[in-house]
């Protein structure tokens, strides 16, 4: 997991930094060019859908989402 944040899966702090890390993902994957965004949005959604029922692995796998996408972006036009 990604240094700093809490993984209990219990406390109040570890849904609020699982509620902010997807939200990075979201961004970082609408300014990728189509072809690579439309997965990426596909894989952030079944991760999104995972957190109602297994909070730590959907964390877990935010974390290794966050790691394949380019880590400074500019904000997308909007469409």
């Amino acid at each position: 997991m990604a240094s700093g944040h809490p993984v209990d899966g219990e406390s109040p702090e570890f849904y609020l930094d699982l509620a902010r890390r997807p939200r990075e993902a979201h961004r970082r994957a609408n300014a990728l060019p189509p072809d690579a965004r439309i997965p990426a949005v596909r894989r952030l959604l079944g991760i999104t859908e995972a957190v109602k029922r297994d909070p730590v692995r959907a964390s877990e796998r935010v974390d290794l989402t966050l790691l394949t996408l380019p880590p400074q972006v500019e904000d997308p036009p909007t469409r």
